[in-house]
């Protein structure tokens, strides 16, 4: 059984400190995500441009497809009531993304905000399956869905799987410029928030323009809530121009 270990950076503001204090994440319906294309792409065109690129057999049994009267329909429709909470996973160093200027400011307010860091076993999707589809990585492409259909048509045993399996893939989809963010997502059927055991997040980090004050407060929150957490914070580094680097609160 693995665990997945999360980053998640955010703005400190009134929603991330009621997420700290009823212990919850969040997950957003695709009409709220910032880029207008993403949990949007339109299923059949991507199911035209696979026909239209694939050669014979491929392409005979994806023409198929093009039959199933309101199959699509029916997934594209269900994609617009789903719940997509979104996490930055680690590269190969751990302390990587944590340092990641990019990340800390166009999502967590230019450094002034933290980076929580969550871990969740297979266990805990076994447990939630009621409720929730799954956990994947997003796919950063110029036609990932498109590629898709046919790389993977004749890989499922029946339609009940492959519906699933076309759902989590839309979900997870975005073009080639959002690669940088090597983003993770767990998608719920539904959105809002979503309670979770305190065990899950284990550590914090705060930015290298994170207030005294805001920090002072975050970490009464935790105390309060009797989290069991690592705190941590970005300093300027000297072993480069732009080093940074991460010590302990």
């Amino acid at each position: 059984m693995s665990d997945h270990i999360l980053f998640k950076f955010r703005k400190i503001n009134k929603y991330l400190l009621k997420s700290i204090v009823r212990s919850e994440i969040h997950f957003a319906r695709p009409e709220c995500l910032n880029d207008p294309f993403d949990c949007r792409v339109d299923i059949r065109r991507s199911l035209e441009n696979a026909i239209s690129k694939s050669a014979t057999p491929t392409k005979e049994r994806l023409e198929k497809l093009r039959g199933l009267n309101g199959f699509f329909e029916k997934i594209q429709s269900d994609i617009v009531t789903m719940g997509v909470c979104s996490f930055s996973c680690p590269l190969d160093d751990s302390n990587a993304l944590r340092e990641n200027p990019l990340m800390w400011s166009h999502y967590a307010d230019a450094h002034r905000g933290i980076c929580l860091t969550y871990r969740f076993s297979d266990q805990f999707f076994y447990d939630n399956s009621d409720q929730i589809l799954g956990i994947a990585k997003v796919e950063y492409n110029t036609n990932p869905l498109s590629d898709w259909f046919v790389e993977t048509l004749g890989k499922f045993n029946n339609f009940n799987e492959f519906g699933i399996a076309l759902l989590q893939k839309a979900l997870t989809v975005k073009s080639s410029p959002w690669k940088d963010e090597k983003e993770v997502r767990i998608l719920r059927k539904g959105d809002g928030p979503f309670a979770i055991e305190k065990q899950h997040l284990t550590q914090v980090c705060f930015g290298l323009e994170t207030s005294e004050s805001d920090i002072d407060l975050v970490r009464n929150l935790l105390d309060q809530g009797r989290y069991e957490v690592h705190l941590v914070r970005i300093v300027r580094g000297a072993d480069a121009d732009f080093g940074l680097k991460t010590v302990e609160v």
